[in-house]
């Protein structure tokens, strides 16, 4: 059943060079990016912050296996949450996992000054539904706002919505789910736990037995029914390892032990469900933290994420594709844009316990080897941030042009960035060039790239000098 809308005419709110859809890091990154090169930028943000999930959805941490999908304006962004004291010195250096996480609160401060700093104007409370589209060329954005249905005039659009919803809305093609089912991957509802203090000695067998009896006991007595909770393995493994603290100076931690399964997150009902099953599940995981972990018991559950944490929905079809087998084989393209040396991390959607990464099989150890040793990792190519079937119309982020295993691995928040930094930089050198993104030559946005992010220094020393593997 369906609702015919009427036609009417809109307001229009401005004239743009550059419109980026999404506040997150993706969008901050193509924002400034645009910006920096002289084009008129409005970045259209539905939340009153910017930071997208690493604020929204708390997820907060960094990780990384060797370094190098560290690129550009990542760095910047580093350095101004450490000049903000909002990030955790980066550790790891060479054991095949960096490792640190941010302070959301600062997240928002640091990306609303480098925003500031590269002349972007920003819309919050604005959320952009559709292209404007005249000739087969986006030439705008519809916004719903608080003032009502609007438009907005622009040169060029880029999607960074996470969820690729302006550019599906407007025709192009997606893909979704594993292949077979509209799920790719489990959500979690973060959480985050304050007055706590981590016992010196953590963790020691004894008091990992007598947690394992008090969950047993306390499930028999009906005090848990959270599926991740009466399962045990999954909370008691990141008991264990205290999992992700925040910056050093907070007396905080934060869990993603939440695991909803079997979610189409684009069906907004099922995403109604997932929200209220994590933020269960989160709520009894914490409770039993207060009442039975050493150093936990003066504390408080702080906060649960304002959305729940999605991994992956729409992959949008763009003029290349980045494939699974791009990502195993480690494939390095010529007009290479950003780089993905994450793991092929993909969270079980029909499974409370299994592992998101099976570091004990042997294709998994060798590729986690190379990675480490040999600072491997596979291209992003140009064409996987050009929208398909639909001119002046980018995309950044995890809703990028990839099949499902190498979306897995580029969905980590640096390499957002990076395609952000792409899409943001061919936007506005298309508009330069008099050209489409389609025509724009590939190979003068790579070089222009390369020759921006190494003009910009490390954030942590650490980095300096790691392996990078050849072209």
């Amino acid at each position: 059943m369906h609702i015919r809308e009427p036609a009417r005419d809109l307001p229009v709110l401005g004239e743009y060079d550059v419109v980026v859809c999404g506040g997150g890091p993706a969008g901050c990154a193509a924002g400034v990016a645009s910006a920096r090169r002289g084009a008129r930028t409005l970045l259209v943000e539905r939340e009153g912050f910017l930071g997208g999930a690493t604020v929204a959805q708390l997820v907060v941490v960094v990780l990384s296996t060797n370094g190098v999908d560290f690129q550009g304006i990542w760095h910047e962004y580093a350095r101004g949450l450490k000049e903000r004291d909002g990030i955790r010195e980066l550790t790891g250096a060479g054991s095949g996992q960096l490792r640190s996480s941010v302070d959301p609160e600062t997240v928002k401060f640091v990306w609303d000054e480098l925003l500031t700093e590269a002349g972007a104007e920003i819309l919050h409370h604005a959320w952009a539904s559709t292209c404007v589209v005249e000739d087969g060329r986006a030439r705008g954005v519809i916004v719903e706002t608080k003032a009502g249905r609007r438009a907005i005039r622009a040169k060029r659009v880029i999607d960074c919505t996470a969820d690729g919803v302006v550019a599906a809305a407007s025709g192009v093609g997606w893909d979704q789910g594993d292949g077979e089912r509209p799920w790719a991957m489990a959500l979690t509802k973060v959480f985050r736990m304050g007055g706590v203090t981590r016992p010196d000695d953590w963790p020691n067998a004894a008091a990992m037995a007598k947690l394992e009896a008090d969950l047993t006991v306390a499930i028999e007595r009906g005090d848990y029914d959270a599926p991740v909770v009466v399962e045990k393995r999954r909370l008691l493994n990141y008991i264990r390892g205290w999992h992700w603290e925040l910056p050093e100076r907070r007396r905080e931690t934060l869990s993603v032990i939440s695991r909803v399964l079997e979610v189409d997150p684009l069906d907004p009902f099922d995403l109604t469900r997932a929200e209220r099953e994590g933020r269960e599940q989160a709520w009894q995981a914490a409770d039993f933290m207060r009442r039975y972990v050493p150093g936990m018991e003066d504390a408080h559950l702080l906060d649960t994420s304002a959305h729940i944490g999605v991994r992956s929905s729409r992959r949008l079809h763009g003029l290349a594709t980045v494939t699974s087998e791009d990502a195993w084989r480690f494939r390095k393209t010529p007009d290479e844009i950003a780089r993905s040396s994450w793991n092929i991390d993909v969270w079980p959607a029909a499974s409370y316990s299994a592992p998101a990464v099976p570091y004990g099989e042997a294709e998994y150890k060798e590729r986690i080897r190379r990675m480490r040793d040999e600072g491997e990792y596979f291209s992003i190519p140009y064409g996987c941030v050009v929208a398909s079937g639909l001119d002046n119309l980018l995309m950044a982020g995890r809703c990028i042009s990839a099949e499902h295993e190498a979306e897995a691995s580029l969905r980590i928040q640096q390499t957002c960035m990076a395609t952000g930094q792409a899409a943001g930089t061919a936007a506005a050198m298309s508009i330069e060039r008099d050209t489409t993104p389609r025509e724009l030559d590939a190979s003068a946005v790579a070089g222009r790239l390369r020759v921006d992010r190494d003009a910009v220094r490390p954030a942590f020393e650490c980095l300096e000098g790691l392996p990078v593997a050849d072209d």
